[in-house]
């Protein structure tokens, strides 16, 4: 028995196509605004805090607040070599 493919065509198309928008304004800012196009960024700050932490754990750093700038990296290396210099 052979079965026939169906193809697309413009005859199996709905008639009309709706395309409906609601406005919801965001609560967590004064403006009421959404970002837009951000989301695919949003796993990048962690990521890099993560690899931070894993390069300076030998350290006994476990922890550093985003933005991790040079200065604030520098303060936690400078402070963790202080901590083990006064534990020793």
């Amino acid at each position: 028995m052979r079965m026939r493919a169906s193809r697309p065509s413009t005859r199996r198309r709905p008639k009309r196509l709706g395309v409906r928008t609601d406005r919801v304004p965001a609560k967590t800012n004064p403006l009421g605004i959404k970002g837009a196009g951000e989301a695919g960024a949003t796993g990048a700050p962690p990521a890099v805090i993560g690899a931070i932490l894993d390069a300076l754990r030998p350290l006994g750093i476990t922890h550093i607040d985003m933005p991790a700038t040079p200065n604030k990296i520098w303060q936690a290396i400078h402070k963790a070599h202080s901590a083990k210099a006064a534990a020793e």
